[in-house]
Formats: structure tokens, C-alpha cells, sequence
């Protein structure tokens, strides 16, 4: 009986505590709009990286090219592969600078992300086409329209440790599954089983240069430009089981093959910066910026 009342009065200090930091943050966000903050180009968001999952599956370039929906950004190549890859991420302390991360949240996030080429400068680039991104914490599906101009679904998700391997599950609310697998380490973690990069190396340098992501944006025709500037500690290789992937479903006939997975840890600061918009179709012979 005692812990269950324990449990209840845990439960009921954690809801306090949650709506309490939610009351101070739309506080902070009405001082930061009066001071002009919602107005200006650029929003930042920092958090510590708990754990992160990177998990690669392999499809011919051109099978890429007809899923980008824009003709700036074109497929990064590799080993004669495109990549498109499930990353999965554990953070804490997410909260908006300059506030304190003191007061920041713990959430997992996700997203199913494509390398790619940017084209719309006059210098092209490594970038990542974002097909989706979604967060556990409603708190964050609430604000992301506001901060990246851009929508963050809410999902359940989970990073569960159990006898010798990692279960990784994220579902939406009704139930429908978006992606699940089972890790485990290799013997071997500085080598990465792959046909699309030669070296776990060769991996790392891909995520480095993947700095601009680009998402649909919650303007008709328009493209949201977030930079990530993070701090990684060494990745590690690993062996999984995938048993589902939204993307094998809504990208059906695409032929992805399941590639390679890596996992990385250690506290790291992840910063994600609102870079502003950019067209569909820009007209770049218009004299006008693209991102705007």
C-alpha cells in the first residue's frame, strides 16, 4: 500500500514539476517576443546527447533522387549507394537559448534522414534531406512550429536495455509502429559491416558533414534550414535485427536494404539553429536570397 502511495505522490511531483517548467518556459518565450526574439532569423535550441542510434539502409541513387522533392538537393553518393538512415537520440537539458539549461527537458527524438547534396548556393555542400522528425514530449511538438517553423509530431518511444541487447521501439499515439529493432554490440566495434562505406570512418566523416538538414516547412511550398553543430564522442559499431521501418511502407518499391547501425554517447552539446527558409523552386537568376 506504502508504494503505491509512493508511486503515486513520485508520479504527481513529476506532473508539478513538468507543468511548472512548461509555465516558466512560455513565460521566458513572451519576455524573449517582446525583446524581439520570435521575429528575428535565427533560434537556437542546445541539449546534452545521452545516446545516440544511427541506423543506415542502402537504395540506388536514383531511387533517392524520385523521393527529394526538390531539385537543389541531390543524392550524396557513396560507394555507389545513397544513404538514407533511421536516427534515434536520447537527450537531456533541451531548452531554448539563452534560457538556462537547467530548466531544459528529457526527451528522445528521432528522425529518418536522407544524405544529400545542397545545391542551391552557388557552392554545393553534404547535406541531409529530412523526410520526418518526431519527439516524445508534447511540449516539443507544441514549440517546434514556433521555433524551426516547422512540424515535430509526437510519437512513444523507448531505449530499453535488456540481458544482451538494446530494444529500440518508437510508435505513434494510436498505436501504428514507426520503426523497432534489437541491438547488440559487435566484437569488433571500430568495424562497421557495410557495403556503402568502407570504414566506420568513412561513416563518421558522412554524419560530421551532414552539419544544414533541410524539412518541409509549415509555409505552403517553402523549406525549413536547420544547421546541428554537435559534439560526438567515438562511435561504435553494432549488429541489429530490424524488424519494422515506416520508410520500407511509405517508400515501397524503392529497394532499401538494411546496411549498417553505430551508436554514440557521452554528453555532448547538440546544437540545433532555425537558419530560416527557403523556396521549393527557387528562382535563383532573381537576385534574391534563397534562404530567407
Amino acid at each position: 500500500m506504502f508504494s503505491v502511495l509512493r508511486s503515486s505522490l513520485k508520479a504527481g511531483v513529476g506532473w508539478l514539476a513538468n507543468q511548472i517548467l512548461i509555465s516558466r518556459c512560455f513565460v521566458y518565450l513572451h519576455l524573449l517576443s517582446n525583446a524581439g526574439w520570435s521575429s528575428g532569423p535565427i533560434r537556437s535550441v542546445s541539449a546534452r546527447l545521452i545516446e545516440r542510434f544511427i541506423f543506415n539502409f542502402r537504395l540506388s541513387p536514383n531511387a533517392l533522387a524520385e523521393k527529394i522533392p526538390v531539385s537543389w538537393l541531390r543524392p550524396q553518393v557513396l560507394n555507389g549507394w545513397a544513404i538514407s538512415s533511421f536516427c534515434i537520440l536520447k537527450i537531456e537539458r533541451l531548452m531554448l537559448r539563452p534560457i538556462p539549461s537547467v530548466l531544459g527537458l528529457e526527451t528522445i527524438c528521432c528522425a529518418y534522414r536522407c544524405g544529400v547534396i545542397d545545391c542551391s548556393d552557388h557552392f554545393v555542400s553534404p547535406s541531409v534531406y529530412i523526410v520526418g522528425r518526431n519527439t516524445d514530449r508534447s511540449f516539443v511538438t507544441l514549440m517546434a512550429p514556433m521555433i524551426f517553423e516547422s512540424a515535430i509530431p509526437r510519437i512513444e518511444a523507448k531505449i530499453e536495455r535488456l540481458a544482451g541487447y538494446t530494444e529500440i521501439t518508437a510508435k505513434f499515439p494510436d498505436g501504428r509502429p514507426l520503426f523497432s529493432a534489437k541491438v547488440c554490440p559487435r566484437k569488433e566495434k571500430s568495424e562497421l559491416k557495410s557495403k556503402a562505406f568502407a570504414s566506420l570512418q568513412d561513416f563518421v566523416e558522412f554524419i560530421k558533414d551532414g552539419i544544414s538538414s533541410y524539412a518541409r516547412s509549415n509555409a505552403a511550398e517553402q523549406y525549413s534550414r536547420i544547421d546541428l553543430c554537435k559534439e560526438d564522442t567515438a562511435y561504435e559499431s553494432m549488429d541489429a535485427v530490424v524488424s519494422f521501418s515506416q520508410l520500407d511502407y511509405d517508400w515501397k518499391g524503392a529497394g532499401l536494404e538494411y546496411d549498417s547501425v553505430a551508436r554514440t554517447g557521452g554528453g555532448g552539446l547538440y546544437k540545433w539553429t532555425f537558419k530560416g527558409k527557403i523556396p521549393a523552386h527557387p528562382q535563383k537568376d532573381s537576385g534574391e536570397e534563397l534562404i530567407a
